[in-house]
């Protein structure tokens, strides 16, 4: 029997990714380890009104909480009965199903070409974003800011550097774990070797990063500047970094989060595209630092980012140039 896949069968490539999106969003609203429906809604409230729980950086964090309120405005007004908590998980499978898309796509534009290896991607995906769920609410600021940094890999492997730009306003109001984007452009344009920059997309990375910063620094003078207060009022870097390794849940956690795709990359990088080598590098090292020294690292829903955007595509491209190597002229991608 022979296995064949059209754009004709586009209906079940979205059925397959709304019964993963749903299954994320049902782990995310009864698992034992997630926050409550009414507490998030609580948290929400005082978002909305200016005093935020772990005011530094959740109170900066706006623009997740003014588009899911807006949602959910809309939502209730079109069905009165069906509660905003209900309405948010509404947006949560969106934003599950949106990911998938974006990521398929991005997927093809890294050359990954077979669409079941594609498919495989966003299972892996999907079973790490809905083991994530440790003190987690529906987190709706994380998987924004892995639709930004899946959109903003798309407009830069497409050469469309200046509409990353503006880009860079919603996802800075979003998450300031935003700021690598502008670096995806930048770092990519000098080419040392040959004494070369990339001007177009070296000017668009730098426009990207000034609205980060304007968009950074405004944010929290309209708020009010406080100083960060961390998870069990940690501020210094050895504190939570100690706290960290020594949580041994957090190793767990990571592993259902990522499970053992980091160590498959790392030993085989060199077998990565140019694009998805330049972005490990400067996504991975930053991004486990930063929140191993400054966050509560067992949220694994924190490392998802770096997930969707280098370890699942550069496992499928692995695979791909194994499968590749070992069967000439009869690729994955055919």
């Amino acid at each position: 029997m022979k296995l064949s896949y059209s754009k004709g069968n586009e209906w079940l490539k979205i059925l397959l990714y709304s019964i993963i999106s749903a299954y994320i969003v049902y782990q995310q609203a009864t698992h034992t380890d997630a926050i409550t429906i009414d507490e998030q809604l609580m948290r929400h409230q005082r978002m909305l009104d200016g005093n935020s729980e772990f005011f530094n950086p959740w109170q900066y964090r706006i623009f997740s909480t003014y588009f899911s309120e807006a949602v959910a405005d809309a939502v209730l007004f079109v069905i009165p009965t069906l509660g905003k908590g209900m309405a948010f998980l509404g947006l949560r499978f969106i934003q599950n199903v949106a990911i998938f898309l974006l990521a398929g796509l991005y997927f093809r534009k890294l050359g990954i070409g077979n669409p079941w290896l594609r498919l495989t991607g966003n299972l892996i995906l999907g079973f790490g974003m809905a083991h994530s769920t440790f003190a987690s609410d529906l987190s709706i600021n994380t998987y924004f800011d892995i639709t930004f940094y899946l959109i903003a890999a798309l407009l830069i492997l497409k050469g469309r550097y200046f509409w990353v730009v503006p880009l860079m306003f919603l996802a800075a109001l979003n998450r300031e774990t935003s700021a690598l984007i502008p670096l995806m452009l930048i770092i990519p344009a000098i080419n040392l070797k040959e004494r070369l920059i990339d001007r177009k997309r070296f000017w668009a990375g730098v426009a990207g990063g000034a609205v980060f910063i304007i968009v950074f620094f405004s944010v929290r003078a309209y708020y009010g500047y406080r100083e960060p207060m961390g998870v069990n009022d940690m501020t210094n870097v050895m504190e939570f970094f100690i706290y960290n390794l020594k949580f041994k849940r957090m190793y767990v956690h990571l592993i259902g989060t990522l499970a053992f795709l980091p160590i498959v990359v790392i030993l085989f990088l060199n077998k990565l595209s140019p694009a998805l080598r330049t972005y490990f590098w400067i996504v991975v090292p930053a991004w486990f630092v930063i929140h191993l020294c400054y966050s509560a690292a067992v949220e694994s829903r924190l490392f998802l980012v770096p997930q969707a955007l280098i370890f699942v595509p550069a496992f499928l491209q692995i695979v791909d140039r194994w499968y590749s190597e070992r069967n000439p002229g009869a690729e994955l991608k055919s």
